[in-house]
């Protein structure tokens, strides 16, 4: 059992490593605990055997989260009536828990399986993002089972000899079996879970379905900025991609951790306006956003 000075100290680098989410989530009214897993590192030689047996490189910073935490696993409860309500989880599996997608299923042989689903030509999102497949075009890993609501994966495209060529994705699989992306990066996906509080189902925010009446509720209680942010840029999506411009990601990595964007920079400086003359005004279809 480890020491109470060597529990403080994990607890302490899983503060940092999780930018200081255990401790605001402690200091927030109605929460009653929150738990976090202890999980020690995982070994080097754990990871190099994950890759050679999928033939798959982890990115450096996948590689640099299992090199400190083997995984991972937050939950926090609020008092609901009296009683505790477990709410927010924040997962990620551990190396070993890096199946494929299809590994994860056990279908009966009379049943259908994920191949049987999958189309035969590339299909994009709105977003011109490519949407993976369950045959050997793509590689496909669980990060989060979502307790059985869907399931975040990284998937590998581009495959050559059954070699990966390109870096993993981020991608939300619903019950549907519609695919939505998260992120182009582990990092990216990293930060969107932690400042969505692990909330329920705060991946269908991202999808066509959207979040239930009840988890907006959540939202509008602990994260009303965050539903704020996800909602704009979706409603930026929308614009863009019924009308001209190229298409943007649902959530911007550099406005949700610089604060508000200063709306004076990057403009254009004007010309002064010549006397005697009166200026147009006109109005653009298109807003900028800093990706």
């Amino acid at each position: 059992m480890a020491s109470f000075s060597e529990q403080a100290r994990m607890k302490e680098l899983f503060n940092k490593m999780t930018l200081g989410v255990v401790r605001s989530l402690e200091n927030r009214p109605g929460v009653t605990e929150v738990r976090l897993l202890d999980r020690k590192p995982a070994a080097k030689s754990i990871i190099d055997t994950w890759e050679q047996s999928n033939m798959c490189i982890l990115p450096q910073d996948i590689r640099s989260f299992f090199l400190t935490s083997n995984g991972l696993l937050i939950q926090w409860c609020v008092k609901f009536g009296g009683n505790m309500f477990p709410l927010g989880k924040m997962e990620i599996n551990s190396v070993a828990g890096l199946i494929p997608l299809t590994k994860s299923q056990t279908p009966a042989d009379d049943n259908p399986s994920l191949l049987d689903v999958d189309s035969l030509t590339d299909e994009e999102d709105e977003q011109g993002h490519v949407k993976p497949h369950f045959d050997n075009r793509c590689k496909v890993f669980e990060v989060d089972p979502c307790d059985g609501s869907g399931k975040v994966c990284l998937v590998y495209k581009h495959i050559r000899a059954g070699v990966t060529t390109s870096q993993p994705e981020v991608w939300f699989l619903d019950r549907s079996l519609e695919w939505s992306f998260l992120a182009n990066n582990f990092s990216d996906y990293f930060r969107m879970m932690i400042t969505h509080l692990g909330l329920p189902l705060w991946q269908y925010i991202f999808t066509s379905t959207g979040i239930s009446p009840e988890t907006k509720q959540w939202f509008n209680l602990y994260a009303p900025m965050r539903l704020a942010i996800d909602t704009e840029f979706s409603t930026i999506c929308d614009e863009i991609s019924s009308g001209e411009g190229n298409p943007l990601n649902k959530l911007d990595i550099n406005r949700l951790f610089k604060g508000k964007v200063d709306k004076s920079r990057g403009r254009p400086p004007q010309a002064k306006k010549p006397q005697g003359t009166r200026t147009s005004h006109t109005r653009t279809g298109q807003r900028g956003v800093t990706r």
